[in-house]
């Protein structure tokens, strides 16, 4: 699981009520070694008291601000960096704990270490996982269950935050709702970096005692080596916090998704926490009082800033995170040195002692509730007083998780002394995780309930003939061609054999299909509304004998326009490189028959978007024209609103709820209506509308189970079989040799 000590309870000698807590022997080791080092020297290797009320009251800025723009609270978008806060305080706190290790054995205990981690985060964040898993069969749609119990499975491993940015680089699922369980990335992130953290430490403490003066080692003898102990760990930082620093200044603009879950954009976060741990007697000893006051003030007004200053479209991490990291840094520093008047005055008081010491709890249940709280309301349109509720009734779940397992558990003596039974528990959490996650995935789609529809064969039925009495299908058919669990999955080919280019990608695919021999070639060219065709045009081009040349990129139109990708959170500039160089592939290799398409829904960035779309495809065809053959554009499909595999699993007995009229299924009409227009008026290019060969247009339905077959994949992609299913259509439009194709 992800151990996040950001978030965990602070030691303090007197708790938020005022009383003293119960003693436990890791605190009281703590806190014995913590007066020695102050009798003991004033050098770089002392380390404040444990007792940090400026910590605890960050921590409850730090979630705070992070629920505040989870729910759209006004002007609050980048309390997202409530996160990099959480970093840069458990950089600080596990750097300070190991050194007071090293300082006082020498040596770093690592089962110790995991053991600790283990009793105090594991319990709480297997209740929250589970609790998200069932709370997800029971409310959501079927079709997610086995994608978060997968997440789930990632979390218990420490590895969801590669998973979600594998996932976000996918195309295909750039529309999936947020996982109830994504927030763990940022637990997984602090995770992988104490993995290699305490070995560094360990190996740099063994190193010293192996080098250092001769003679019998001895704590003092450890302690007269502190400065070029302190030289080692430090230049590590600074080597390993800069190179990410320089990693995630560069490449966040290139690869937002990697660059956002990845550690190696985040690990200097954790470095320079860890830095203020390892000058923490120096800033105390060289530092004025005064100084530090306004130091701890300047620092928390650089988080407000960040927090109502960035937003979602803000370039993040790379450099905008120094806001944010700076403010926390400075407000910890500051904490070093004892004075009055500062910023613990504000975050000292009772009700952010109280949230900071509840605040991994209520980061981890916070998440859950806004992603599936809705569904189990009932509410189609959420605002924010409902959001509100919701918190509440996190903040009530964050109580009973913290008095009724988090602190039972990391206060009891018989794991707390002996680490091979906190680890032989936390073993267990996370095997206990793995197997509800693997149950989970297992169950049932509702489907499988119902009975089968007759088969599509292509010779004595067809979807051609099919689809005018398909609007009134009542039960999803347990023979669905694809099946609902299987949709998501269910790609064209080109995926598969990796020709269809990504978004951070702008270099040309090279791959052939059809006939590899055919004299004539056909390309097909545009997004991923052009690529969903690919089974029919290469049925098609194999029964013609001619090849196949798809050029395809993810979210990237023919049209001469400008995008904003919201992927990308910026202009498509990746598309308009990759774009000319498919028109120079298509100029030089002079094609016999040129088929473009592409999704409307895009942002298009022009005064009149419209009317830029429809003259951007004029002038593209144009250009593509006067080195073809042939020219065809292949308008939008008909895309029901919604995830309709996600709609069918909540509705397996009544489709009906599924199917929409054929307005409410084409993407911004207005717009492919003016397209069509101009593309005909101003180009020799040939338009073929596809929405009659998957909507009943007589009688105004666009079906989304015909036969035995699933229409639509996802949200807005036809299914390939689907489509194949269509090629006699495809082939009376585009016509590419007259002989019949056999779609069997």
């Amino acid at each position: 699981m992800r151990l996040t000590n950001a978030h965990e309870p602070a030691k303090t000698s007197i708790d938020a009520a005022g009383t003293a807590p119960k003693r436990d022997p890791e605190t009281a080791a703590n806190k014995r070694s913590t007066r020695e080092e102050t009798r003991t020297d004033q050098s770089s290797s002392a380390r404040p008291s444990h007792w940090r009320p400026d910590i605890e009251g960050l921590r409850a800025v730090a979630v705070g601000v992070v629920i505040a723009a989870h729910i759209g609270f006004p002007y609050m978008a980048g309390g997202f960096v409530g996160v990099d806060v959480f970093f840069v305080i458990s950089g600080f706190l596990i750097t300070s704990l190991l050194l007071r290790e090293i300082d006082k054995t020498g040596t770093v205990s690592i089962a110790g270490f995991y053991a600790r981690r283990a009793v105090r985060l594991l319990p709480a964040a297997a209740t929250v996982l589970v609790a998200t898993l069932v709370a997800a069969w029971l409310w959501l749609p079927r079709t997610r269950l086995g994608e978060i119990a997968a997440d789930a499975a990632a979390a218990a491993l420490n590895v969801i935050n590669i998973r979600l940015a594998q996932e976000g680089t996918d195309y295909l699922n750039a529309e999936v709702p947020p996982s109830p369980l994504q927030h763990f990335w940022s637990l997984a992130v602090e995770e992988q970096f104490y993995i290699v953290w305490p070995l560094v430490l360990l190996a740099i403490a063994l190193l010293g005692a192996r080098f250092g003066r001769p003679g019998k080692f001895t704590l003092a003898r450890h302690r007269n080596r502190g400065p070029g102990r302190t030289a080692a760990i430090t230049a590590f930082l600074v080597v390993a916090g800069g190179a990410s620093l320089w990693a995630s200044a560069t490449w966040t603009a290139g690869d937002p998704v990697w660059s956002y879950f990845g550690i190696h954009t985040r690990a200097w976060e954790l470095a320079v926490g860890a830095l203020i741990a390892v000058a923490a007697g120096r800033i105390r000893a060289w530092t004025p009082t005064w100084a530090a006051a306004l130091a701890s003030w300047a620092g928390l007004a650089l988080i407000v800033a960040a927090v109502f200053w960035l937003d979602e479209h803000t370039v993040f991490p790379g450099t905008a995170a120094m806001l944010p990291v700076a403010g926390c840094a400075l407000v910890i520093a500051a904490g070093c040195v004892p004075h009055r008047f500062g910023a613990q005055a504000l975050l000292g008081i009772r009700p952010a002692q109280f949230v900071g010491k509840i605040s991994y709890g209520l980061y981890l249940w916070h998440w859950p509730l806004i992603m599936i709280g809705p569904a189990v309301m009932g509410l189609e349109e959420v605002r924010v007083r409902h959001y509100l509720l919701l918190m509440a009734v996190a903040f009530l779940l964050t109580i009973a998780t913290f008095y009724l397992v988090e602190n039972p558990i990391r206060t009891r003596r018989t794991l707390v002394q002996v680490p091979s039974r906190a680890l032989a528990l936390g073993g267990g959490l996370i095997a206990g995780m793995l197997a509800v996650s693997i149950f989970m995935v297992q169950q049932p789609m509702p489907a499988e309930e119902n009975g089968e529809a007759a088969e599509i064969t292509g010779d004595d039925s067809t979807v051609w003939e099919m689809i005018g009495e398909s609007s009134d299908v009542e039960s999803v058919p347990a023979n669905l061609t694809p099946s609902l669990d299987e949709a998501g999955t269910d790609e064209p080919a080109l995926y598969a054999e990796d020709c269809v280019t990504a978004w951070e990608g702008t270099d040309l695919k090279d791959c052939r299909f059809g006939d590899p021999d055919g004299e004539k070639t056909i390309v097909l060219f545009g997004d991923s509304h052009a690529a969903q065709w690919f089974p029919a045009f290469n049925q098609l081009a194999e029964a013609s004998g001619w090849k196949l040349l798809p050029l395809a990129k993810a979210g990237c139109s023919v049209a001469a326009v400008s995008e904003h990708d919201s992927h990308l959170d910026r202009r498509y500039t990746e598309c308009e490189e990759w774009k000319e160089k498919a028109f120079a592939e298509i100029e030089s290799l002079e094609p016999d028959v040129v088929v473009t398409s592409a999704y409307d829904e895009k942002e298009i960035l022009a005064d009149d978007p419209d009317q830029a779309w429809a003259d951007g495809w004029a002038e593209s065809l144009n250009r593509l024209d006067e080195a073809a053959g042939e020219v065809y554009y292949l308008a939008d499909s008909a895309n029901p609103p919604g995830d309709t595999p996600a709609c069918l699993a909540e509705h397996s007995d009544n489709v009906t709820e599924c199917v929409v009229d054929v307005e409410a299924a084409t993407t911004r009409p207005e717009r492919r209506a003016a397209a069509i227009e101009t593309i005909e008026a101003e180009t020799d290019a040939t338009v073929v509308d596809p929405i009659p060969w998957m909507c009943d247009v007589q009688n105004d339905t666009c079906p989304v189970v015909v036969g035995n077959f699933l229409v639509y994949r996802d949200g807005n992609h036809l299914s390939p079989r689907f489509v194949a299913e269509l090629t006699p259509q495809v082939a009376a439009a585009i016509p590419l040799e007259a002989q019949r194709v056999d779609t069997r």
